[in-house]
Protein backbone atom coordinates (compact mmCIF):
# COMPACT_ATOMS: atom_id res chain seq x y z
CA UNK A 1 0.00 0.00 0.00
CA UNK A 2 2.75 2.43 0.94
CA UNK A 3 4.60 1.72 -2.35
CA UNK A 4 1.43 2.49 -4.29
CA UNK A 5 0.95 5.74 -2.36
CA UNK A 6 4.52 6.88 -2.90
CA UNK A 7 4.39 5.92 -6.59
CA UNK A 8 1.16 7.88 -7.08
CA UNK A 9 2.65 10.97 -5.47
CA UNK A 10 5.73 10.69 -7.68
CA UNK A 11 3.68 10.24 -10.89
CA UNK A 12 1.42 13.21 -10.12
CA UNK A 13 4.41 15.38 -9.33
CA UNK A 14 6.26 14.46 -12.53
CA UNK A 15 3.15 15.13 -14.60
CA UNK A 16 2.72 18.56 -13.04
CA UNK A 17 6.36 19.42 -13.61
CA UNK A 18 6.21 18.41 -17.28
CA UNK A 19 3.40 20.86 -18.03
CA UNK A 20 5.38 24.02 -17.32
CA UNK A 21 9.13 23.55 -17.68
CA UNK A 22 9.85 27.29 -17.73
CA UNK A 23 8.23 27.80 -14.34
CA UNK A 24 10.13 24.80 -13.00
CA UNK A 25 13.40 26.29 -14.22
CA UNK A 26 12.62 29.50 -12.38
CA UNK A 27 11.78 27.58 -9.22
CA UNK A 28 15.11 25.77 -9.37
CA UNK A 29 17.01 28.98 -10.04
CA UNK A 30 15.29 30.71 -7.12
CA UNK A 31 16.22 27.99 -4.66
CA UNK A 32 18.19 28.65 -1.50
CA UNK A 33 21.46 27.18 -0.24
CA UNK A 34 22.42 26.87 3.41
CA UNK A 35 25.35 25.49 5.36
CA UNK A 36 25.36 24.26 8.95
CA UNK A 37 29.03 23.55 9.61
CA UNK A 38 30.74 22.35 12.79
CA UNK A 39 34.15 21.57 14.13
CA UNK A 40 33.77 18.96 16.87
CA UNK A 41 36.25 17.67 19.45
CA UNK A 42 35.07 14.71 21.51
CA UNK A 43 36.86 12.95 24.38
CA UNK A 44 35.31 10.29 26.62
CA UNK A 45 37.51 8.52 29.16
CA UNK A 46 36.61 5.38 31.10
CA UNK A 47 37.65 4.45 34.62
CA UNK A 48 38.22 0.79 33.88
CA UNK A 49 41.34 -1.18 33.03
CA UNK A 50 41.41 -2.35 29.45
CA UNK A 51 38.85 0.16 28.20
CA UNK A 52 40.50 2.71 25.89
CA UNK A 53 39.38 6.33 25.74
CA UNK A 54 37.29 7.44 22.76
CA UNK A 55 38.64 10.59 21.13
CA UNK A 56 38.29 12.34 17.78
CA UNK A 57 38.44 15.74 16.06
CA UNK A 58 36.32 16.25 12.96
CA UNK A 59 34.80 18.93 10.76
CA UNK A 60 31.64 18.66 8.75
CA UNK A 61 27.94 19.33 8.84
CA UNK A 62 25.16 19.84 6.33
CA UNK A 63 25.10 21.62 2.97
CA UNK A 64 21.50 21.93 1.80
CA UNK A 65 19.60 23.16 -1.26
CA UNK A 66 15.83 23.81 -1.27
CA UNK A 67 14.16 24.79 -4.53
CA UNK A 68 11.77 27.69 -4.91
CA UNK A 69 8.04 27.05 -4.84
CA UNK A 70 6.50 25.49 -7.97
CA UNK A 71 2.74 24.94 -7.80
CA UNK A 72 3.10 24.26 -4.09
CA UNK A 73 6.01 21.85 -4.62
CA UNK A 74 9.56 22.09 -3.32
CA UNK A 75 12.56 19.78 -3.62
CA UNK A 76 15.15 19.45 -0.86
CA UNK A 77 18.62 17.92 -1.13
CA UNK A 78 21.34 17.89 1.54
CA UNK A 79 24.85 16.48 1.84
CA UNK A 80 25.84 15.19 5.29
CA UNK A 81 29.49 14.77 6.21
CA UNK A 82 32.02 14.41 9.04
CA UNK A 83 35.71 14.34 8.16
CA UNK A 84 38.82 13.84 10.24
CA UNK A 85 41.05 16.72 11.23
CA UNK A 86 44.63 16.46 12.51
CA UNK A 87 45.64 13.31 14.35
CA UNK A 88 43.73 13.49 17.65
CA UNK A 89 42.28 9.99 17.65
CA UNK A 90 42.11 7.06 19.99
CA UNK A 91 40.21 3.78 20.25
CA UNK A 92 40.82 2.50 16.75
CA UNK A 93 41.09 5.95 15.17
CA UNK A 94 37.94 7.54 16.56
CA UNK A 95 35.59 4.59 16.86
CA UNK A 96 33.12 5.04 19.71
CA UNK A 97 32.81 8.82 19.54
CA UNK A 98 29.62 8.86 17.42
CA UNK A 99 31.08 11.70 15.31
CA UNK A 100 32.58 9.20 12.87
CA UNK A 101 31.37 5.88 11.52
CA UNK A 102 31.08 2.70 13.55
CA UNK A 103 34.59 1.70 12.50
CA UNK A 104 36.07 5.20 12.75
CA UNK A 105 35.58 6.06 9.08
CA UNK A 106 34.53 9.47 7.69
CA UNK A 107 30.81 10.05 7.19
CA UNK A 108 29.48 11.28 3.84
CA UNK A 109 26.09 10.58 2.30
CA UNK A 110 22.95 12.16 0.84
CA UNK A 111 21.15 12.83 4.11
CA UNK A 112 18.05 14.64 2.81
CA UNK A 113 16.25 14.10 -0.48
CA UNK A 114 12.57 14.94 -0.30
CA UNK A 115 9.57 16.31 -2.14
CA UNK A 116 7.40 18.72 -0.16
CA UNK A 117 3.93 19.90 -1.14
CA UNK A 118 1.94 22.62 0.63
CA UNK A 119 -1.63 23.68 0.14
CA UNK A 120 -3.39 25.89 2.64
CA UNK A 121 -2.56 24.64 6.12
CA UNK A 122 -1.53 21.17 4.97
CA UNK A 123 1.96 19.96 4.17
CA UNK A 124 3.02 16.59 2.74
CA UNK A 125 6.68 15.59 2.77
CA UNK A 126 8.06 12.36 1.31
CA UNK A 127 11.65 11.10 1.30
CA UNK A 128 14.77 11.45 3.41
CA UNK A 129 14.16 14.08 6.07
CA UNK A 130 14.65 15.17 9.67
CA UNK A 131 11.75 14.64 12.06
CA UNK A 132 10.82 16.71 15.12
CA UNK A 133 8.39 14.69 17.26
CA UNK A 134 8.77 13.81 20.96
CA UNK A 135 9.78 10.17 20.44
CA UNK A 136 11.24 10.35 16.95
CA UNK A 137 13.51 13.34 16.42
CA UNK A 138 16.86 14.33 14.93
CA UNK A 139 18.85 13.84 18.17
CA UNK A 140 21.28 16.59 17.18
CA UNK A 141 23.87 16.00 19.91
CA UNK A 142 26.99 15.40 17.85
CA UNK A 143 28.20 16.64 14.48
CA UNK A 144 25.24 15.20 12.54
CA UNK A 145 21.56 14.63 13.36
CA UNK A 146 19.60 11.44 12.80
CA UNK A 147 17.60 11.35 9.54
CA UNK A 148 14.64 9.24 8.41
CA UNK A 149 13.13 7.79 5.26
CA UNK A 150 9.54 8.80 5.88
CA UNK A 151 6.26 10.12 4.53
CA UNK A 152 4.47 12.67 6.73
CA UNK A 153 1.36 14.83 6.59
CA UNK A 154 1.05 17.90 8.83
CA UNK A 155 -2.03 20.09 9.27
CA UNK A 156 -2.75 23.26 11.27
CA UNK A 157 -6.41 23.90 10.36
CA UNK A 158 -7.53 23.60 13.98
CA UNK A 159 -6.87 26.73 16.01
CA UNK A 160 -3.61 26.60 18.03
CA UNK A 161 -3.18 22.97 17.03
CA UNK A 162 -0.70 21.02 14.92
CA UNK A 163 -1.51 17.46 13.87
CA UNK A 164 0.99 15.19 12.14
CA UNK A 165 0.76 11.61 10.90
CA UNK A 166 3.66 9.69 9.44
CA UNK A 167 5.10 6.46 8.19
CA UNK A 168 8.79 5.63 8.77
CA UNK A 169 10.66 2.76 7.16
CA UNK A 170 14.37 3.41 7.82
CA UNK A 171 16.84 5.83 9.40
CA UNK A 172 20.53 6.59 9.84
CA UNK A 173 20.80 5.51 13.46
CA UNK A 174 22.02 7.52 16.43
CA UNK A 175 23.73 10.72 15.15
CA UNK A 176 23.98 9.24 11.64
CA UNK A 177 27.12 7.28 12.53
CA UNK A 178 25.88 4.38 10.41
CA UNK A 179 26.63 6.45 7.27
CA UNK A 180 23.57 4.98 5.56
CA UNK A 181 19.82 4.44 5.95
CA UNK A 182 19.14 1.24 7.87
CA UNK A 183 16.17 -1.08 7.52
CA UNK A 184 15.12 -1.45 11.18
CA UNK A 185 13.28 -4.70 10.43
CA UNK A 186 14.21 -6.54 13.64
CA UNK A 187 13.22 -3.62 15.90
CA UNK A 188 10.33 -2.05 14.01
CA UNK A 189 8.91 -5.07 12.19
CA UNK A 190 8.83 -5.82 8.50
CA UNK A 191 6.54 -2.89 7.58
CA UNK A 192 8.05 -0.08 9.65
CA UNK A 193 6.32 2.32 12.04
CA UNK A 194 3.26 4.57 11.81
CA UNK A 195 2.63 7.52 14.15
CA UNK A 196 0.37 10.38 15.07
CA UNK A 197 1.70 13.45 16.89
CA UNK A 198 0.13 16.70 18.03
CA UNK A 199 0.75 20.05 19.74
CA UNK A 200 -1.91 22.29 21.24
CA UNK A 201 -1.89 25.66 23.02
CA UNK A 202 -5.61 26.49 23.10
CA UNK A 203 -5.71 26.98 26.87
CA UNK A 204 -4.00 30.12 28.13
CA UNK A 205 -0.55 29.45 29.61
CA UNK A 206 -0.81 25.72 28.82
CA UNK A 207 0.92 23.84 26.02
CA UNK A 208 0.42 20.12 25.42
CA UNK A 209 2.06 17.71 23.02
CA UNK A 210 1.92 13.97 22.50
CA UNK A 211 2.75 11.10 20.20
CA UNK A 212 1.67 7.53 19.61
CA UNK A 213 3.82 5.20 17.49
CA UNK A 214 2.86 1.66 16.52
CA UNK A 215 4.64 -1.08 14.64
CA UNK A 216 2.57 -1.85 11.57
CA UNK A 217 3.56 -5.52 11.82
CA UNK A 218 4.39 -7.30 15.06
CA UNK A 219 6.86 -9.58 13.26
CA UNK A 220 10.12 -9.06 11.37
CA UNK A 221 10.73 -10.37 7.86
CA UNK A 222 11.80 -13.75 9.24
CA UNK A 223 8.53 -14.13 11.13
CA UNK A 224 10.03 -13.50 14.56
CA UNK A 225 8.04 -11.30 16.98
CA UNK A 226 9.48 -7.85 17.67
CA UNK A 227 9.95 -6.79 21.27
CA UNK A 228 8.30 -3.33 21.44
CA UNK A 229 4.83 -3.07 19.92
CA UNK A 230 4.17 0.62 20.55
CA UNK A 231 5.52 3.88 22.01
CA UNK A 232 3.38 6.40 23.90
CA UNK A 233 4.14 9.89 25.17
CA UNK A 234 2.32 12.97 26.50
CA UNK A 235 3.66 16.09 28.19
CA UNK A 236 2.38 19.48 29.29
CA UNK A 237 3.84 22.81 30.36
CA UNK A 238 1.93 25.36 32.41
CA UNK A 239 3.35 28.87 32.79
CA UNK A 240 2.86 30.30 36.30
CA UNK A 241 2.65 33.96 35.30
CA UNK A 242 1.57 35.11 38.78
CA UNK A 243 4.49 33.45 40.56
CA UNK A 244 7.97 34.89 40.15
CA UNK A 245 9.57 35.36 36.72
CA UNK A 246 9.28 32.81 33.90
CA UNK A 247 7.98 30.24 36.39
CA UNK A 248 6.55 26.99 35.07
CA UNK A 249 5.68 23.43 35.89
CA UNK A 250 5.97 20.52 33.47
CA UNK A 251 4.68 16.95 33.57
CA UNK A 252 5.33 13.97 31.33
CA UNK A 253 3.86 10.51 30.88
CA UNK A 254 4.86 7.69 28.54
CA UNK A 255 5.31 3.97 28.11
CA UNK A 256 5.54 0.96 25.84
CA UNK A 257 3.67 -2.26 25.18
CA UNK A 258 5.98 -5.29 25.06
CA UNK A 259 5.16 -8.47 23.16
CA UNK A 260 6.75 -10.65 25.82
CA UNK A 261 7.12 -8.94 29.20
CA UNK A 262 5.61 -6.25 31.37
CA UNK A 263 4.66 -2.95 29.77
CA UNK A 264 6.70 0.08 30.80
CA UNK A 265 5.53 3.38 32.29
CA UNK A 266 7.31 6.73 32.52
CA UNK A 267 6.17 9.58 34.79
CA UNK A 268 7.98 12.83 35.49
CA UNK A 269 7.64 16.41 36.71
CA UNK A 270 9.84 19.49 36.41
CA UNK A 271 9.45 22.96 37.91
CA UNK A 272 11.47 26.08 37.28
CA UNK A 273 11.72 29.84 37.72
CA UNK A 274 14.10 32.73 37.03
CA UNK A 275 15.77 34.84 39.70
CA UNK A 276 17.88 37.66 38.33
CA UNK A 277 20.34 36.21 35.83
CA UNK A 278 19.72 32.62 37.03
CA UNK A 279 17.27 30.04 35.66
CA UNK A 280 16.56 27.39 38.31
CA UNK A 281 14.83 24.02 37.94
CA UNK A 282 14.25 20.79 39.85
CA UNK A 283 13.06 17.51 38.31
CA UNK A 284 11.85 14.00 39.00
CA UNK A 285 11.45 10.98 36.67
CA UNK A 286 10.36 7.43 37.33
CA UNK A 287 10.32 4.40 35.03
CA UNK A 288 8.40 1.36 36.28
CA UNK A 289 8.01 -2.34 35.38
CA UNK A 290 10.16 -2.42 32.22
CA UNK A 291 12.56 -0.28 30.17
CA UNK A 292 11.13 2.87 28.61
CA UNK A 293 11.84 3.11 24.88
CA UNK A 294 11.77 5.97 22.41
CA UNK A 295 12.50 5.44 18.72
CA UNK A 296 15.25 8.08 18.86
CA UNK A 297 16.11 10.54 21.63
CA UNK A 298 13.95 10.11 24.70
CA UNK A 299 12.37 13.32 26.05
CA UNK A 300 13.02 12.51 29.74
CA UNK A 301 13.86 15.49 31.94
CA UNK A 302 16.63 13.49 33.63
CA UNK A 303 18.36 12.22 30.44
CA UNK A 304 21.46 14.43 30.19
CA UNK A 305 24.78 14.49 28.33
CA UNK A 306 25.76 10.85 28.93
CA UNK A 307 22.41 9.80 30.32
CA UNK A 308 20.83 6.42 30.70
CA UNK A 309 22.03 3.07 29.42
CA UNK A 310 18.92 0.94 28.97
CA UNK A 311 16.29 3.31 30.42
CA UNK A 312 15.63 0.61 33.00
CA UNK A 313 13.05 0.78 35.75
CA UNK A 314 14.52 3.48 38.00
CA UNK A 315 13.89 6.71 39.90
CA UNK A 316 15.68 10.00 39.23
CA UNK A 317 15.98 13.31 41.10
CA UNK A 318 17.91 16.32 39.86
CA UNK A 319 18.29 20.05 39.51
CA UNK A 320 20.03 22.68 37.41
CA UNK A 321 21.15 26.30 37.44
CA UNK A 322 21.68 28.29 34.25
CA UNK A 323 23.45 31.65 34.56
CA UNK A 324 23.30 34.43 31.95
CA UNK A 325 26.13 36.77 33.07
CA UNK A 326 26.28 38.67 29.75
CA UNK A 327 24.59 38.87 26.37
CA UNK A 328 25.16 35.76 24.30
CA UNK A 329 26.60 33.70 27.18
CA UNK A 330 24.87 30.96 29.18
CA UNK A 331 26.45 28.65 31.75
CA UNK A 332 24.59 25.58 33.04
CA UNK A 333 25.42 23.42 36.04
CA UNK A 334 23.24 20.37 36.63
CA UNK A 335 23.13 17.23 38.74
CA UNK A 336 20.94 14.15 38.54
CA UNK A 337 20.85 10.98 40.64
CA UNK A 338 19.36 7.84 39.06
CA UNK A 339 18.64 4.78 41.21
CA UNK A 340 17.85 1.51 39.44
CA UNK A 341 15.03 -0.66 40.80
CA UNK A 342 15.97 -3.99 42.35
CA UNK A 343 17.15 -6.45 39.72
CA UNK A 344 18.56 -3.77 37.40
CA UNK A 345 22.26 -2.85 37.27
CA UNK A 346 22.77 -0.46 34.35
CA UNK A 347 20.94 2.77 35.21
CA UNK A 348 22.34 3.21 38.71
CA UNK A 349 24.45 6.37 38.62
CA UNK A 350 24.81 10.09 39.28
CA UNK A 351 25.77 12.64 36.63
CA UNK A 352 27.15 16.15 36.93
CA UNK A 353 26.91 18.30 33.82
CA UNK A 354 28.47 21.65 32.79
CA UNK A 355 27.25 23.26 29.56
CA UNK A 356 28.61 26.64 28.40
CA UNK A 357 27.35 28.38 25.24
CA UNK A 358 28.65 31.63 23.75
CA UNK A 359 27.24 33.37 20.69
CA UNK A 360 30.17 34.97 18.85
CA UNK A 361 28.18 36.79 16.17
CA UNK A 362 25.12 36.39 13.96
CA UNK A 363 26.35 33.19 12.30
CA UNK A 364 28.68 31.47 14.74
CA UNK A 365 28.83 30.22 18.31
CA UNK A 366 30.92 27.93 20.49
CA UNK A 367 29.81 25.35 23.05
CA UNK A 368 31.82 23.56 25.76
CA UNK A 369 30.28 20.58 27.53
CA UNK A 370 31.56 18.39 30.36
CA UNK A 371 29.86 15.47 32.09
CA UNK A 372 31.10 13.32 34.97
CA UNK A 373 29.13 10.10 35.35
CA UNK A 374 29.62 8.08 38.53
CA UNK A 375 28.18 4.56 38.53
CA UNK A 376 27.38 2.93 41.87
CA UNK A 377 29.22 -0.15 43.14
CA UNK A 378 26.21 -2.28 42.22
CA UNK A 379 26.23 -1.10 38.59
CA UNK A 380 27.76 -3.20 35.80
CA UNK A 381 29.08 -0.06 34.06
CA UNK A 382 32.30 1.87 34.64
CA UNK A 383 32.64 5.52 35.68
CA UNK A 384 33.36 7.91 32.81
CA UNK A 385 33.85 11.56 31.97
CA UNK A 386 32.86 13.22 28.71
CA UNK A 387 34.33 16.45 27.28
CA UNK A 388 33.24 18.21 24.08
CA UNK A 389 34.08 21.44 22.30
CA UNK A 390 31.90 22.43 19.33
CA UNK A 391 32.24 25.41 17.02
CA UNK A 392 29.14 26.17 14.92
CA UNK A 393 28.85 28.37 11.85
CA UNK A 394 25.56 28.68 9.96
CA UNK A 395 24.98 30.66 6.78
Amino acid sequence: MKKILLSAIAIISIAQVATASNSLTEALQNGTYSTKARVFYFDRSFDKDGVDDAQALTAGGIMKYVSGDYMGLKIGLAYYGSHRLGGLYSREEGKGTSILGRNGEDLNFLGEAYLEYKTGNTMIKVGRQQLATPLMQNHDLRILPSVYEAAILRNTDLSNTMLEVGFVQAYTGFTSKDNDFLDMNKKWGEDGLAYISFKNSSIENLSIRGQYIAAISDEDKAGNPISVEDYKYLDAKYSLNNIGTKSYIKAQFGGNAYSDGDDSTLMGVKAGTTIGMFDLAILYDQITDNSFKAVESGPMYSDWQQGYGNYEASTAFGGQIIAHPMAGLSMKLGYVDVSADEGNVRDDFSEMNIDIKYKIDGISKVRVRYSLKDQTDESDREDRDDFRIIYYINF
